[in-house]
Order: C-alpha cells, then sequence, then structure tokens
C-alpha cells in the first residue's frame, strides 16, 4: 500500500510538471525585462607606447564587467520584433608600466558605460509560442565616464557602435526568462584623454533577462 501511495504521487507529480511545461505562452505584444550578464572585452587594450632607449613601455586597459540594465520589445508582426535595450557595464581602468626588471600594474579606478541599443529580432517560432530561437542586430551608442566623473555629468565619452548575436526565449502565460549572446563593437574611448588611442573595442555580452509578458 505504501508503494501504491508512493507511485501515485510520482505520476501526480510528473502528470503537474508536464501539463506546466507544455502550456504555451499565449501571443503577446510586448516584452518588459530586466537583465543581469556578463561583459568580456576583446582588443582591450586602449593605448600602448614604448620608449626604445629606456626599454621601458605603458599600456592602458579595460577590464571585464558585470552588465545590468533593462529591454523593451515589441512583437510587430509573429515572426518579426523591435527592441530597445539599456544596460550598465562597470569596468576597471589600468595602466601596465614595464621597465628593465620591473613590471607594475595600477589601478586608476571604475569606468562606468551606458550603452542605448535599437535592435531587429527575428524569430524562428511566432510569438506565443513556448520556446522562440532568434537572431538579432541593431545599432546605438556607449558613453564611457573615466574614473571619479559621475555617471550622468555629461562629461562622457559617447561612441557609436552595432551589435549582433543570438538567442533563446522560453514563455510561460505572462512571465518568460531569455538567454543572449551579443557582441558589441564601438570605437575605443577616451582619446581626448589618453594620447595613441585608436581602433575599435569589442565587448561579448553573455546576459539573462527576467520578462513580463504583455
Amino acid at each position: 500500500m505504501v508503494r501504491k501511495a508512493n507511485d501515485m504521487h510520482t505520476l501526480v507529480r510528473v502528470l503537474l510538471l508536464t501539463a506546466v511545461v507544455a502550456v504555451p505562452a499565449l501571443p503577446q505584444s510586448a516584452e518588459l525585462g530586466i537583465s543581469v550578464g556578463y561583459g568580456t572585452l576583446g582588443d582591450n587594450v586602449l593605448s600602448a607606447s614604448s620608449n626604445q632607449a629606456a626599454a621601458s613601455s605603458e599600456a592602458y586597459s579595460l577590464s571585464n564587467g558585470v552588465r545590468v540594465g533593462g529591454r523593451m520589445v515589441f512583437n510587430s508582426r509573429a515572426f518579426l520584433s523591435h527592441e530597445i535595450s539599456y544596460a550598465y557595464q562597470h569596468a576597471r581602468l589600468e595602466v601596465q608600466q614595464e621597465a628593465p626588471g620591473e613590471s607594475l600594474t595600477t589601478d586608476l579606478g571604475a569606468v562606468r558605460a551606458h550603452n542605448m541599443f535599437y535592435n531587429l529580432q527575428l524569430h524562428a517560432l511566432p510569438s506565443g509560442s513556448l520556446i522562440r530561437p532568434f537572431v538579432t542586430g541593431g545599432g546605438g551608442f556607449t558613453s564611457f565616464f573615466l574614473p571619479g566623473i559621475p555617471s550622468f555629468s555629461g562629461y562622457g565619452d559617447t561612441k557609436f557602435g552595432y551589435n549582433y548575436g543570438a538567442g533563446i526565449k522560453l514563455n510561460f502565460y505572462t512571465y518568460g526568462i531569455r538567454v543572449d549572446f551579443r557582441n558589441h563593437t564601438t570605437g575605443k574611448p577616451f582619446g581626448r584623454y589618453i594620447p595613441g588611442i585608436e581602433g575599435m573595442l569589442n565587448n561579448t555580452e553573455i546576459s539573462v533577462t527576467y520578462s513580463l509578458l504583455l
């Protein structure tokens, strides 16, 4: 009798779990979400210089950092969506100095970056599907702030750029979870303050977004 009762409880749990997973999300017109993630910077050396006579060198670089932000998505078609996103990313500005018999890395402080982008999303399945893989691409800008300069002071270094990537959405009635993998490309900042800065900065984003489906 005890075994039968346990088997019955197990069967009920399996049926409930199956029902929850099998229920599709209702078609949505919009998604509002909060995202958390991490940004990994490629080509993160902003400027490098050397003095051959003194056999010394100096390089400024940015570190990787945590990203937090929000996303608004408008589903204009069954497979097509428009997204407006904001993300704040925290990094560190470092300078590495090399000399004969000496190597010194100095942390100059926190760099704050505000990212605003518009993206198109193309989904493999229509709105209302439980699972929705997608690809995305778009453009926008990032404002970088040197250590010691407040984020909303107006003295940031703004660089325009683009991003592209892919992800997957899991939708349950009025709630959703999505995972994004994106590459953001902008110009390297702080050329007005640090000599020798040129080239592009690549920022690879991995993020999770918790959404309210409307």
